[in-house]
C-alpha cells in the first residue's frame, strides 16, 4: 500500500515491528472493554500482542497505521478480506495452544473469568456471522485513534485507505460492529455509505452490524 500524507500524519502499510504499539492503542481506546473482558484488571501487554501479531500475520496488507512526525502510531485499521484465514491459522499454527499455555502459566496477567466471557461473547458473534442476511467475509475488524490525533481526519483516512484495499482485493461487501453510542464512528462509516442491518450483542451490550455494498463504488 503506498503511503500518504495529511498534514502532520502519514498513512501507510503496517509492519510487524508496530504491534507492540498497535497493541497499546488498542488498550488505551477500548480500555473499558478490555476491562470488562480481562475480570477489571488490563491484562499484561504480551496478550493484545499476541492477538494482534495473528491478525496482522494473516493478512499483512489489511493492516494499515497512521503515524505522527516522529514515526509513532497514532492510528490503525484492520480491514482484513478473509475473516477465515484468521481461525484457521490460530488452530494450525498453534497460536491456541500458546495462549493457553501463556494464560495456564499466568503470563497473561489474568484468571478464568476473561475466558468464559470471551467465549460467550464470540459465540454470539459466530452466530451473526454465520447466519446473516447478507455473508461478508471482508471486514473492518478494529480501527482507533489515539487521543491526541482526534477530531483530525485521522480515522477518515484510515478507512478510506482500507476501502481502496477491498476494492484492491476485488470485496463485493464489506461487514462491520459498532456500539450505538459511538455516534461519530457511525456518522463516518455512513459517510462511507455503510448501512444498518441490525443488531448482534454480547456481554456489554448491542453492536450495530453494518455493510457497505462495494460492487457500486469507484474509490
Amino acid at each position: 500500500m503506498v503511503g500518504m500524507k495529511n498534514g502532520e500524519f502519514s498513512i501507510g502499510q503496517a509492519t510487524i515491528a508496530d504491534i507492540p504499539q498497535i497493541a497499546s492503542l488498542f488498550t488505551e481506546s477500548f480500555r473499558e472493554s478490555v476491562l470488562h473482558h480481562c475480570g477489571g484488571v488490563l491484562p499484561d501487554p504480551q496478550a493484545m500482542q499476541d492477538v494482534f501479531t495473528l491478525v496482522y500475520q494473516a493478512e499483512p496488507e489489511a493492516a494499515i497505521v497512521a503515524r505522527d512526525v516522529s514515526g509513532k502510531v497514532v492510528g490503525y485499521c484492520f480491514a482484513p478480506t478473509e475473516l477465515s484465514n484468521l481461525w484457521l491459522r490460530a488452530i494450525w499454527e498453534g497460536h491456541l495452544l500458546k495462549w493457553a499455555w501463556r494464560w495456564i502459566t499466568g503470563k497473561y496477567g489474568f484468571g478464568l473469568h476473561p475466558v468464559k466471557v470471551i467465549i460467550m461473547n464470540k459465540v454470539a458473534f459466530l452466530y451473526s456471522a454465520v447466519t446473516p442476511s447478507k455473508p461478508a467475509n471482508a471486514r473492518i475488524l478494529s480501527i482507533a485513534v489515539a487521543e491526541k490525533a482526534r477530531g483530525q481526519g485521522v480515522a477518515n483516512l484510515l478507512l478510506e485507505n482500507a476501502i481502496k484495499y477491498f476494492s484492491k482485493k476485488g470485496a463485493n461487501r464489506v461487514r462491520l460492529e459498532v456500539r450505538p453510542s459511538n455516534e461519530v464512528a457511525i456518522r463516518l462509516y455512513e459517510k462511507w455509505n455503510f448501512v444498518f442491518a441490525g443488531y448482534t450483542a454480547d456481554s456489554q451490550g448491542k453492536w450495530m452490524i453494518m455493510y457497505k455494498e462495494m460492487e457500486h463504488d469507484h474509490v
